[in-house]
């Protein structure tokens, strides 16, 4: 074989540059061979590995060029890029600082510097940085491209949609752009355009894995999760070492219940990088699901061992905690919700209530979150507020629970978010009240009924026709859950054969027609026009069967009899292995004994049901 040259070498070169990635390495590797000496080619072969993901090699020949040359600005700048990939940030810094200080004006290294300091937290220094890059080159793209991520981190989204945009005018093949476009795109709520860049990305670049990961995560946004997972496998397909991947793919199973795949995956991940919080918060997760909840401490454990500020560990620990029983362990980190991109704080001018002995002479504004029936759980301490003697308490609330709550013992005014609200002294999110007044589970507030019927029932129902009984089969179609904790109709037919009972359906929104092929229903939809409503019929009913929804709550907070349908593993609230709730004594559990297995617990419920002596319906 005839003896390498310079033109080889500018051929393999332009043969890297055009994507023909195997053509371009095959002539670096004889490079190589033949000039192990020559710091030059064991940096194109490093960072060609690098673009392919194959990350433990890159390292290798990078690592060899840096010991041939230690002042090679090049070599330093592509291995401080590998660096910043596999987490060693502040190595990544040192390698990028080394490369500055050798040539003060080296803009790729500045604006990988500048992402660096992104992901270190310190955006105004990145700012800085990309500046300077951009400064000295212009028509850099990547520098557009980081200064984009650090606009989108500091919540500058429009900014940081320009910012990627010029990076594709200054190179259309830029595909991190695109896929940092896309992201930007989902995040400020254009997920239709988000999701067409991210298709583009993952033409434009087949081979490439971060384009499909980027997609998968669009899809995972949209609740399209099986094309998510299609997109995710396709990522751990290309790049076996690509971490994220591994635990975006396992979180997509997880949605699915396909639970141990999922945590094949993510022990894949963390073999990849096992003091990723990210990824052992995430098995947390699952392993819950699997009321694994041993495991999934343990692993929320881990995770804050990596990363004590860690907001998923936090959440997820506190989950398995209150799932357990040990209710102040739960509450406390259940106030790390607000460091979640899905729960957003409320700001006001004065300070949220943290001590009982900060209320007595205050006036205290509580304020709903989250669903209606965390509202209608704990409203109940405002009984142990109102006893701390403030001056005065408002409750800041949903519109269809604002009548319902007006009546309430202690509340003095009930606002419908968006109102124009009093001056008040301190503030409480209603679902910290728990924390506030350290509740065990031996401590729940559970005394039964809190809530009161306050209007008329809008339905004339014939006294002569018992037991009645109304239904509701499901929730919030947006809830993250709602695949598990809801039932379709049809899954409830054997029910309405019972003869002994009436049925009436109290299912609102997008499942609410459902009943139409079900004559031997009658549906209140229409009737139910806010939660006092509902309230009023449920009083004139004798039992609820009801999934895992806010009529649950009401109908124990009613102290109505009521027969709660709930998936194998459970909201928090409701515990595990025990068929009656701490929080609710007129409620009644029927648990899931396996995933999906909605006909057994369908089943038990209609064999009670079809008791003939009536038992079922008597009180508890």
């Amino acid at each position: 074989m005839a003896a390498l040259s310079q033109n080889d070498l500018n051929n393999a070169l332009l043969a890297h540059q055009a994507g023909r990635l195997a053509e371009a390495e095959a002539v670096y590797r004889r490079f190589a061979a033949e000039m192990p000496e020559n710091a030059d080619v064991w940096h194109l072969l490093g960072a060609l590995c690098q673009q392919k993901g194959v990350v433990s090699e890159a390292q290798q020949y990078l690592d060899r060029a840096l010991e041939l040359n230690p002042d090679f600005p090049e070599a330093l700048n592509t291995r401080g890029i590998l660096l910043k990939e596999i987490g060693h940030l502040s190595n990544a810094e040192s390698d990028l600082r080394k490369a500055i200080g050798l040539i003060p004006d080296f803009p790729q290294a500045l604006t990988n510097l500048a992402d660096i300091r992104r992901l270190i937290g310190d955006l105004d220094e990145a700012v800085k940085l990309n500046n300077q890059a951009i400064a000295i080159a212009p028509d850099l793209a990547s520098a557009h491209n980081n200064l984009g991520a650090t606009q989108r981190d500091m919540s500058n989204l429009e900014a940081a949609i320009g910012a990627f945009e010029q990076a594709l005018i200054l190179d259309p093949g830029l595909v991190d752009a695109e896929i940092n476009l896309a992201a930007t795109l989902n995040l400020n709520g254009r997920a239709e355009d988000a999701l067409i860049v991210a298709k583009k990305a993952a033409e434009k670049a087949p081979d490439y894995a971060p384009a499909h990961n980027a997609l998968g995560l669009i899809y995972f946004d949209s609740e399209m999760i099986d094309e998510a997972c299609v997109c995710f496998e396709k990522a751990c397909e290309i790049n076996p070492d690509y971490g994220e991947a591994h635990s975006n793919f396992a979180n997509s199973l997880t949605r699915l219940n396909q639970l141990d795949d999922a945590l094949i995956h993510y022990d894949k991940a963390l073999a990849i990088a096992p003091d990723n919080a990210d990824f052992w918060a995430n098995k947390a997760a699952a392993l819950q699901a699997q009321n694994n909840i041993t495991g999934a401490l343990e692993a929320a454990e881990t995770a804050l061992q990596h990363n004590p500020d860690h907001a998923d560990g936090h959440w997820n620990r506190g989950i398995a905690r209150l799932i357990s029983g040990d209710f102040q362990g739960g509450f406390a980190d259940y106030e790390w919700r607000w460091k979640l991109p899905e729960f957003n704080p409320r700001r006001f001018d004065v300070a949220q209530l943290i001590n009982t002995d900060e209320i007595a002479g205050k006036s205290i504004l509580i304020h709903s979150e989250q669903g209606y029936g965390d509202t209608i759980q704990f409203i109940r301490y405002v009984a142990l507020l109102a006893a701390q003697n403030p001056q005065a308490i408002y409750l800041e609330t949903h519109e269809p629970l604002q009548q319902l709550l007006a009546m309430v013992p202690g509340i003095d005014q009930v606002y419908r978010r968006g109102d124009t609200l009093p001056s008040f002294d301190a503030h409480i999110p209603i679902m910290s009240l728990p924390k506030l007044f350290g509740t065990t589970l031996e401590t729940i507030p559970a005394e039964t009924p809190y809530l009161n019927a306050t209007e008329d029932c809008p339905v004339d129902f014939d006294s002569e026709i018992k037991p009645r009984i109304g239904l509701v089969w499901a929730g919030r179609p947006t809830h993250k859950n709602d695949r598990n904790r809801s039932i379709p109709i049809e899954a409830l037919s054997s029910l309405f054969e019972i003869k002994n009972a009436a049925f009436y359906s109290l299912q609102l929104g997008d499942y609410a027609d459902d009943i139409a092929v079900f004559p031997a229903v009658t549906d209140l939809s229409a009737r139910l026009t806010d939660f006092a409503a509902t309230a009023a019929v449920i009083e004139q009913l004798d039992l609820i069967v009801t999934v895992d929804t806010a009529v649950a709550h009401l109908a124990g907070a009613l102290a109505k009899k009521c027969w709660v349908l709930l998936p194998y593993a459970p909201d928090w609230r409701w515990l595990l292995e025990r068929n009656d709730s701490p929080w609710y004594a007129s409620l009644k559990l029927f648990r899931q004994s396996a995933p999906g297995d909605w006909a057994t617990v369908v089943k038990t419920v209609a064999q009670k049901l079809a008791d003939q002596d009536g038992s079922a319906l008597k009180p508890n």
